[in-house]
């Protein structure tokens, strides 16, 4: 006899469910999986998993939401899972298989912005409307489906966390592509800030100073301690000093310093309070 769809819990075989063929999330963090298999395993499932049944097939289900828990289950051999079963299209499946995702457990931005992009081609959703069906804004939607535009090597750093979302933003304001994968390597070599990454982009973008006839341009450039032996002097003798590492950078237009930082990095608040105590 066919199940119909309730709210009730019940316990389904796991060989009779599959995965969600929507499911936005590529990857699943092995420590996260097993944090959950553990606490699986001394407190059970404490919440459903939520299912709907495969069409033309009596007990075969699909999952909507819950696939970690769904494969937790799985690692520790167990029979059956709770579940509540539901009716939903595949529209419904994929939207609320990225909501749990987006709720629960945050997809890395690169997911996120295939689930919004797939969201959109799959069913013919404008941007505003995928952003309405995941609760966030559309300009936030817009955003992340653009970092689909960034080659494929800087959306590999951006899933392993070695940029972050802000530097990505940033470096989709450089249309040209040799440029883009320039900055992209300074990011990582020279560690740079978001707010370092703005200065030199803009610099890049609205070139200042250009004099016409024989005039050379006033060129924009970054001093620290690689390229400049009196700011390398200036960061040793301040690593010295506190010893901690320092970074010392200017900002130049010509010869005209625009702007600077010194960046005293800390381990512990007791670092902090050695360093203001050496200040005075």
């Amino acid at each position: 006899m066919k199940n119909k769809p309730d709210n009730a819990v019940r316990e389904i075989k796991l060989d009779c469910i599959i995965p969600n063929r929507f499911q936005p999330r590529k990857t699943i963090d092995p420590k996260d999986l097993q944090e959950l298999i553990d606490s699986i395993r001394t407190h059970g499932v404490l919440e459903p998993i939520v299912v709907r049944q495969v069409s033309g097939k009596e007990n075969s289900y699909e999952i909507i939401m819950g696939e970690r828990r769904f494969r937790s289950c799985q690692a520790l051999n167990k029979e059956t899972i709770p579940a509540i079963i539901k009716e939903a299209d595949d529209c419904q499946m994929l939207e609320w298989a990225l909501i749990e995702n987006t709720h629960r457990k945050d997809l890395n931005p690169i997911e996120k912005a295939k689930a919004y992009k797939q969201l959109a081609d799959t069913f013919g959703l404008t941007q505003e409307e995928v952003a309405k069906r995941v609760g966030a804004e559309r300009s936030t939607v817009t955003n992340f489906i653009r970092l689909l535009n960034l080659p494929p090597e800087i959306q590999e750093d951006i899933m392993d966390q070695k940029i972050s979302l802000g530097h990505a933003l940033v470096l989709l304001s450089i249309p040209d592509l040799t440029s883009r994968l320039k900055i992209w390597e300074r990011i990582k070599s020279e560690a740079l800030s978001i707010r370092n990454l703005r200065v030199i982009v803009d610099a890049y973008l609205h070139p200042r100073g250009v004099a016409t006839g024989t005039a050379r341009s006033i060129q924009y450039r970054e001093l620290h301690a690689g390229n400049d032996p009196t700011l390398r002097e200036c960061a040793s003798h301040l690593w010295k000093k506190f010893d901690t590492r320092v970074e010392v950078r200017f900002f130049k237009m010509g010869d005209k310093i625009i702007s600077g930082m010194i960046m005293i990095h800390l381990q512990s608040e007791d670092d902090l309070q050695r360093i203001m105590k050496n200040i005075g």
